[in-house]
């Protein structure tokens, strides 16, 4: 928390601008280096203060016509830096628009701010333009909601309680960036008229009045946290696996595998790369009745682990729940999060959630040897299913992994994308994945990219190059955020984003699922079934979109076409690129059904 002078705010002509002010100098003070503005008539105390902080170097600014879009830009600046991100819009609708970034950075733990301006709360319910019930209106969605209405009060003195402003505004950041039960965060803010000065100058004055008050330091972030009882106490005599998903604090996560090292990891891309990985179709292979195995040169062993160290919450692939659900495998749920996930299991659902992990013992004899075997079938079989198959999404994924170098970050649509790239190399050492898994939506994916990039590159602005951020996504998540390409004339742009669209022209993961069988393709006259409200094509010119928002654009139809292009673009001069993959969608159950083939074993005398 910092610290600040007890002093109030000397009066302007408006207290609208006045509590803007310190509403704006209490965010920076409490760590806020990012800031994204959406135009409107009430916020516009709040927009001008923004305007001031960006233009004295305070903060960055991003202003963004879409509160929906601007909220995902918030989100991923927020999950990239770590810090506290606040999206400012008016009141009404335009709140509303922000509920799908709210319930990502909720269930994610990222630090979102959505901070609403508002009317006067006695006018709700009276008619009033532009007035909804908006204070709260992201429910559960919110670890906190809060109110701010010192602009307002008549029974303040005129030049406003700018201590308890602080106070909220620190309360807010708090609640956003707690490492355990940190996320979403509402500050709403009603204003009266006037809602502006008569200049800037006055506006300028405000802030240099707000930052008077202001000494101490600013609140520390992105740091180590110490494990805390209880911790997982874990027997490798015990055949041991570790399954690691998503995760909210990837600093804890990397302590926690550093703990595992050596011990035999199943990992999603958004956790960090363990010591001792295990490709994730291998659980197929786990699922065996003991007695089963794996060949490795006339080697058979017992396949199924008797304990898992559960790293996280996984979400993206069938084999490991399934894994997961065996009650005849123990589980140990380490997380970063207030609660044990349940994975299916009814002796997880009351357990009290672990947060460290500490070994003992050693592994059985061949326990190593198994796993690496099992490993390596499972990526043999990717390998053999994308040599067998023509330009699919998986060939993409393929294509990206093998381009990126140390240093680049990631970031994957929450469909077919993330686990097409699960299935062809992520995660390893020095590339950071980020992955909309906490609700698993494909909103806002585009949005979410052009914030990780910006944050990407702010943290080594002194670079001749920016650092490389390449995203990957399918054509249905790219067109539900197209609008996260528009951004006004000297707005902050990504200076080396690439954003690769595997194009198969709609849904590709509903192939490999049970909507996808062929019996539901057709109804009986003919008529199109599953493609018209599944697979949904759009036939979108993805080459027109991007050229109407100034963006470039390659289109290619061949796995050596896209390395090319990857490459040029890692070694060209970076700026914002949109790679268009075009795809066939049709392999992928067939290609589905071969990697489950060549990654499931029978049991011994059954198979």
């Amino acid at each position: 928390m910092h610290e600040h002078e007890h002093n109030d705010v000397v009066p302007t002509s408006s207290p609208a601008t006045r509590v803007a002010a310190v509403v704006v100098d209490a965010f920076i003070a409490n760590g806020v280096r990012e800031a994204v503005v959406c135009p409107g008539s009430r916020s516009a105390p709040l927009a001008l203060a923004f305007a001031e902080a960006d233009r004295l170097h305070r903060l960055r600014l991003h202003v963004r016509t879409d509160e929906r879009s601007g909220s995902f830009l918030a989100l991923g600046l927020a999950k990239r830096s770590g810090r506290a991100v606040p999206v400012v819009m008016t009141s009404g609708t335009a709140v509303a628009n922000c509920l799908p970034a709210m319930v990502e950075a909720t269930a994610a733990g990222v630090p979102l701010v959505v901070v609403s301006a508002n009317r006067p709360w006695e006018l709700l319910g009276s008619g009033a333009n532009q007035t909804i019930d908006q204070f709260g209106i992201f429910g559960s969605h919110a670890v906190a909601a809060v109110g701010i209405d010192a602009a307002v009060r008549t029974d303040a003195p005129a030049d406003a309680d700018a201590d308890t402003v602080r106070e909220q505004v620190a309360h807010a950041v708090a609640c956003a960036t707690a490492p355990v039960d940190g996320g979403g965060v509402q500050v709403d803010i009603p204003f009266t008229e006037p809602l502006v000065p008569t200049s800037t100058t006055e506006v300028s004055l405000a802030a240099r009045e707000a930052a008077g008050q202001t000494v101490g330091t600013v609140r520390a972030s992105g740091t180590l946290r110490t494990p805390v009882v209880p911790s997982a106490v874990v027997d490798l005599s015990r055949r041991t696996l570790v399954v690691a998903g998503d995760v909210r604090d990837k600093v804890w996560a990397r302590y926690i595998l550093d703990e595992l090292a050596g011990v035999p990891t199943i990992a999603e891309p958004g956790c960090p790369a363990p010591d001792t990985p295990v490709h994730p179709a291998a659980a197929g292979l786990f699922t065996a009745e003991i007695g089963a195995g794996v060949g490795d040169g006339g080697y058979r062993a017992q396949m199924r682990p008797e304990q898992i160290v559960l790293v996280g919450r996984p979400t993206l692939h069938r084999g490991i729940a399934r894994l997961l659900a065996d009650p005849g495998i123990r589980v140990f749920p380490v997380t970063d999060r207030a609660t044990a996930p349940s994975v299916g299991r009814v002796d997880l659902e009351t357990a009290a959630p672990l947060h460290g992990v500490t070994v003992t013992g050693e592994h059985p004899r061949g326990w190593l040897r198994t796993c690496a075997a099992a490993g390596e079938v499972a990526a043999e079989a990717v390998r053999e299913e994308i040599a067998g198959a023509e330009f699919t999404g998986l060939h993409v994924a393929a294509a990206v992994t093998d381009s990126l170098a140390d240093g680049d970050a990631v970031v994957l649509g929450a469909s077919s994308a993330v686990r097409d790239a699960s299935l062809t190399g992520l995660p390893f050492p020095g590339v950071d994945v980020t992955a909309s898994r906490g609700a698993a939506g494909i909103d806002g994916t585009v949005s979410t990219a052009v914030g990780v990039a910006l944050a990407h590159a702010s943290e080594q602005p002194d670079l001749v190059r920016a650092p490389r951020t390449v995203a990957l996504m399918g054509d249905l998540t790219f067109l539900h955020d197209i609008n996260g390409l528009s951004a006004g004339p000297g707005e902050p742009r990504p200076e080396n984003l690439v954003i690769v669209v595997s194009n198969d022209d709609g849904g590709a993961i509903f192939e490999t699922l049970e909507v996808g069988a062929s019996g539901l393709r057709h109804f009986d006259d003919g008529a199109s079934a599953f493609d018209r409200v599944v697979g949904t094509p759009t036939g979108a010119d993805l080459g027109a979109l991007c050229a109407g928002y100034g963006v470039g654009h390659q289109r290619v139809e061949s796995l050596q076409d896209l390395r090319l292009a990857l490459e040029n673009h890692a070694e060209g001069a970076g700026g914002l690129l949109v790679v268009e993959a075009v795809v066939s969608r049709e392999p992928r159950e067939r290609m589905h059904r071969g990697l489950t083939a060549k990654t499931t074993v029978s049991p011994a005398g059954k198979g």
